[in-house]
């Protein structure tokens, strides 16, 4: 990669990071569109996924006191089962087909949860469901938020727990992609460079997130996830006419 490449990468990730941190989602959503700009999709989708499993490991030991464990450890063994799936499609499908099929689904995600849409389900069914449909997701096009953005909010988790648990779930997942990732070879040393790079700009967004989010009510909070929801939906739509 070029000077200007990483450049460009260092000030997405801290971008997108500073988003993350805020709202405890977003950081592939908003990352890989821009990266994609300059780099190939697959490189920007490794490049997220590894900082990405760093920035949610640090926020969830952080914040681990307020995750909903029940919660973590159902989307965590669903993403898993959803996976491998994920992962075929990234080798051997299109990306441009998937990110319009899911920026249609996030949008109408946001507007249900504008509309007071509220989740009662004790038989957890839909954590397993949009679980397995954030594995897929995760290993496809790095981009696995939604379904648990949605499922959280619909569940009325309040902002430090919401953040926590969704931390804790992306922590593990990443790390499960970037296993399912080496095996395939699509770790190289092209986008580890763009990896190397772009950690200074990590560390200060999270640090400069933490201490705006202080400032944040329930209300702005919920604001703010529809926001994103629609910001994320407008970016994988665009990257997908874009590739």
């Amino acid at each position: 990669m070029s000077g200007g490449e990483l450049a460009w990468i260092a000030g997405c990730i801290a971008f997108a990071s500073f988003a993350q941190t805020l709202s405890g989602f977003g950081f592939s959503l908003l990352a890989v569109p821009l990266m994609t700009l300059v780099v190939s999709p697959r490189d920007a989708v490794v490049v997220a996924t590894i900082i990405g499993f760093i920035s949610t490991s640090s926020q969830a030991m952080i914040d681990r006191k307020h995750v909903d464990v029940p919660i973590a450890k159902r989307l965590i063994v669903a993403s898993y089962a959803g996976m491998p799936f994920g992962l075929m499609a990234f080798v051997f499908v299109s990306e441009t087909g998937l990110r319009l099929v899911l920026g249609v689904v996030v949008v109408s995600a946001a507007v249900l949860l504008m509309r007071g849409f509220h989740l009662r389900d004790d038989s957890h069914r839909f954590d397993w469901l949009l679980g397995i449909v954030s594995g897929f997701l995760s290993t496809s096009t790095s981009t696995n938020g939604p379904p648990l953005v949605f499922l959280m909010q619909a569940r009325r988790l309040d902002p430090a727990t919401f953040r926590a648990t969704i931390n804790t779930v992306f922590a593990v997942v990443n790390l499960g992609a970037l296993a399912l990732f080496a095996s395939a070879g699509k770790v190289n040393s092209n986008n580890l460079s763009g990896v190397a790079v772009a950690l200074p700009s990590l560390g200060i967004a999270i640090a400069f997130g933490y201490t705006v989010r202080r400032r944040i009510t329930q209300a702005r909070f919920n604001t703010l996830v529809i926001s994103l929801m629609f910001l994320s939906a407008i970016s994988v739509v665009v990257a997908a006419f874009k590739h």
